[in-house]
């Protein structure tokens, strides 16, 4: 009988090659199984938003660390030792190896504070002849409210005192107070710059800008430096959950911004808690899988993030989110911490960035390219606000070299208008010729570049279609 049941079947698959042989039934995993996996499930999903929320707070521990090292200011880099000013005092050009985009609109001056022996005033002096701003983020890298710019304030003399979020105090008369959330606070200060010769007058502007701890101030800034922090000493994980272990020391000394409570309620569930160090081996097995997993996975997370931030336009361009709209956007925000560190909220400046021709193909090659400005499409700026438009190389972000060190052209430059008031820029490895040549904005003979468009003080109208996703940002055209 068995030889014939086996014949049998034999005939049959080969008749019908598809008959499936049944399998002995699996087992149903057990309620506990299920359970295990469901826990598992939820730890990851929350380990993964708390690795995103928390990694600006990494990004501001590197420059924190960076700073740490120096003894002095680093030359023609916004970067100085804690509590210093660090001034940039040349223009940028093609040569350099800034580590972020550089830019020529504006001479920036970088400050780290340390709030956590008390306040700190910044003077800055009155300058009402140009585009200037202060720029505040806390240690998440969220910006804080305007308290000096030409829009703000019309750049009057004006004495910020930073504050922790422990002090408790009074502050001298006349200064003004900037409360931060976090003891570690990161500032931009932007002073517009025309051209090498006006560089002049912005150094004088920022030998004129000053720190002082509030424990100095006597009605006006010390010749004392304010002290720098003690280093600090950090324990150096390694394997399994460095991360998590690393931020929660971080947010011991800087916990977040209670409006984010919501992703505190988060955190709690998979045993991180402000202000406390982690402790994995307190939480269940199914909890430290799915923290771990999150872990593994958390740099091709940001990874793809630092790819994919900002707004697709349908001309091409991509426009990078607003920065005070992105608090509680944790992608966002951690992308643009690891790419720019600190961008201006809208009403200071809007910024897009363009890899790409209207069809769709890499700009570069050697090739001809015109941007068409019809007179609607002209930015609209604040009176000393000012749009230009920037080349840079596609791989390391630094200015293209060229016969004419010109790195940017836009509203500054004495640009030619067509007779309805339109304007045509000429993006392109040779000169156009002629009265064109006003226009030309020179690009590489070889290779990809990007072009970054920035428009310091819009005007209300430009930021609300910004906000929208309408503003209208003219195409990049191939010119055969």
């Amino acid at each position: 009988m068995r030889k014939v049941g086996a014949a049998a079947l034999s005939v049959a698959l080969m008749i019908c090659p598809f008959v499936a042989i049944a399998e002995p039934a699996k087992e149903a995993p057990s309620a506990e199984e299920q359970d295990a996996q469901a826990q598992e499930a939820i730890a990851y999903s929350a380990a993964v938003q708390a690795y995103i929320f928390t990694f600006p707070l990494i990004i501001t521990e590197r420059e924190r660390l960076r700073r740490e090292r120096l003894t002095a200011p680093v030359a023609n880099e916004p970067a100085a030792p804690i509590n210093q000013l660090g001034h940039m005092t040349k223009l940028a050009t093609a040569a350099g190896d800034l580590p972020y985009s550089p830019n020529n609109d504006t001479v920036y001056t970088g400050i780290a504070l340390d709030l956590t022996a008390g306040p700190i005033i910044l003077r800055m002096p009155a300058i009402k002849d140009r585009y200037v701003s202060v720029q505040v983020a806390d240690a998440y890298i969220e910006n804080q409210p305007y308290i000096y710019s030409t829009r703000v304030n019309g750049g009057r003399k004006t004495d910020i005192a930073f504050v922790g979020p422990h002090w408790t105090g009074k502050l001298p008369r006349g200064v003004k107070i900037a409360r931060i959330p976090t003891n570690l606070v990161s500032i931009a200060v932007r002073i517009a710059v025309r051209d090498e010769a006006d560089l002049g007058t912005v150094r004088r502007y920022q030998e004129q800008m000053s720190l002082t701890a509030l424990s100095d101030w006597r009605g006006r800034p010390s010749t004392s430096r304010p002290a720098p922090p003690p280093a600090k000493a950090r324990t150096a994980y390694e394997g399994d959950f460095a991360y998590f272990r690393r931020v929660a020391d971080l947010m011991i000394d800087n916990p977040p911004p209670r409006s984010h409570v919501a992703m505190y309620e988060m955190m709690r569930r998979i045993g991180i808690k402000p202000g406390e160090p982690f402790r994995p081996e307190s939480l269940d097995a199914a909890t430290q899988a799915g923290i771990l997993r999150a872990e593994r996975e958390g740099p091709m997370l940001i990874n793809l993030i630092r790819r994919t931030r900002g707004t697709a336009t349908p001309t091409g361009w991509t426009a990078n989110r607003a920065s005070k709209d992105n608090d509680f956007d944790y992608p966002t925000r951690a992308g643009n911490a690891l790419v720019g560190l600190m961008g201006n909220d809208p009403e200071e400046a809007l910024y897009y960035n363009n890899f790409f021709d209207i069809s769709g193909q890499p700009l570069g090659a050697g090739r001809a390219y015109r941007m068409h400005f019809s007179a609607e499409d002209i930015p609209k700026t604040g009176k000393l606000g000012f749009w230009s438009l920037t080349m840079y190389d596609a791989e390391r972000f630094q200015f293209v070299d060229n016969a004419l060190n010109r790195y940017a052209i836009g509203s500054r430059d004495a640009l030619l208008r067509n007779a309805d008031g339109s304007i045509d820029i000429y993006v392109q490895p040779d000169a156009p010729g002629g009265e064109r040549d006003a226009n030309w904005l020179p690009s590489p003979s070889s290779g990809d570049f990007k072009l970054t468009l920035r428009i310091y003080m819009p005007l209300p109208a430009l930021v609300d279609a910004y906000r929208a996703s309408t503003l209208h940002v003219p195409a990049i055209e191939p010119v055969e």
